[in-house]
């Protein structure tokens, strides 16, 4: 599903009704380095890499290589508690079915 475009009159009408942007406060950090320290930069990054990497294997339902397994494992280990019949419980549901797929083909 794509967004509609907004029409210049509608985005004129929305810049006209905006409060006065210069009564607002000036940026508290000037980069976003001054903001997130390594440790959470790495953190954030490892986080978006196994948002990124769990995506494909869902989007696929396979796992193409032992890379691709143990980070499946490791998200299976993080939402291990999930709720039946709820969006995590359902990616573990998933995730457990390619998991053994994988396992049966290549591991046994």
């Amino acid at each position: 599903m794509s967004k509609k475009p907004i029409s210049m009159n509608a985005l004129n009408i929305k810049i006209a009704n905006a409060q006065d942007l210069s009564t607002c406060e000036g940026l508290l950090f000037d980069n976003i380095f001054d903001v997130v320290d390594e440790d959470k930069a790495i953190c954030l990054k490892e986080s978006s890499d196994m948002c990124i990497g769990i995506r494909e294997i869902l989007t696929t339902c396979q796992i193409s290589n032992s890379a691709k397994h143990q980070l499946a494992l490791k998200r299976i280990e993080q939402i291990w508690n999930a709720e039946p019949n709820t969006e995590l419980g359902n990616e573990l549901d998933e995730l457990v079915r390619i998991v053994c797929s994988y396992e049966e083909q290549f591991l046994s």
